[in-house]
């Protein structure tokens, strides 16, 4: 049954980086894991999450190594060395960015754009009140793949919520949290929807990070103030306590749910438009730039 994992995690860089750089890749790692529910511990017996970074003449080579059950997985992202070198300036400023992904008449309690399955078409993840859908292709043309209803009991339609969120440690199994349930289920397979009762804290938004804009990570949440006005997104550096956002972004009505993107630097959003009252989903990315 799903859970939070707790592990401890080995970080070494063998890169030409400043120790800011690496400590803010590291920080922003551990939030991205943390909205993944796997919490790292120390002094505490738990698997060790290694994570090294290396350069080529052309690359900086993230490799991580994730112990299973029976072996240790191999994950590695490469970046290329003029890109990395652009961390270690800041850049001129940041902005918010939308793209319409998905619009519905139905209530949508939250949404992520996954990474590409098989045949490199995206795929998108619609949890309603009753049922998590699954669709594939790219917006204006998205095809269901799956539904799965949700176990009950039902909840009561006006305080009905629920966030989803991708498993750190499979592309291809999702998270979803429920009040008082967090469950789980694979987007490969016909198998059920699998709940367990749990405490856990709702995510208020997440971590986000751009390289080419300098060495910040940053944290997307959104106003909040009701749900009869409309909303800001607003952008705020994740360490450092400074109140002003960096960037923000007007949307047509309150934010339902703040999700991962597919990267570091996008997010999946939810909203009930006023104009309309329609749930529209959104893919919300930060660029460099004002």
């Amino acid at each position: 049954m799903p859970h939070e994992r707790k592990m401890t995690l080995v970080w070494t860089s063998h890169a030409a980086l400043s120790d800011e750089r690496v400590e803010s890749l590291r920080a922003l790692f551990t939030a991205q894991m943390e909205a993944a529910q796997v919490r790292f511990v120390r002094g505490e017996a738990a698997p060790a999450l290694s994570v090294s970074i290396e350069q080529t003449p052309s690359e900086i080579v993230f490799t991580a190594r994730v112990p299973g059950d029976n072996n240790v997985g191999v994950a590695i992202e490469q970046l290329p060395r003029a890109l990395a070198g652009t961390l270690e300036t800041p850049g001129g400023g940041v902005r918010l960015e939308k793209e319409l992904l998905w619009r519905e008449e139905t209530r949508v309690l939250s949404a992520v754009l996954l990474p590409a399955g098989e045949g490199g078409e995206q795929r998108l993840a619609v949890l309603g009140e009753e049922t998590l859908t699954i669709y594939q292709g790219q917006p204006g043309n998205w095809k269901m793949l799956s539904a799965k209803p949700l176990p009950g009991p039902r909840q009561p339609p006006r305080a009905a919520r629920g966030q989803l969120l991708p498993a750190a440690e499979s592309s291809e199994r999702l998270g979803i949290l429920l009040p008082g349930r967090r469950c789980e289920t694979s987007l490969t397979d016909a198998s059920p929807v699998a709940c367990a009762g749990v405490a856990a804290e709702w995510p208020a938004g997440i971590a986000m990070a751009l390289p080419g804009c300098g060495a910040q990570t940053w944290w997307l949440g959104s106003e909040a103030r009701d749900f009869v006005s409309e909303d800001r997104l607003l952008l705020r550096e994740a360490a450092g306590g400074r109140d002003t956002p960096v960037a923000e972004l007007a949307v047509d009505g309150p934010v339902v749910s703040i999700s991962p993107g597919p990267n570091a630097q996008s997010a999946t959003v939810v909203l009930l438009h006023l104009g309309t009252g329609n749930y529209e989903v959104y893919r919300v990315a930060a660029a460099c730039g004002d």
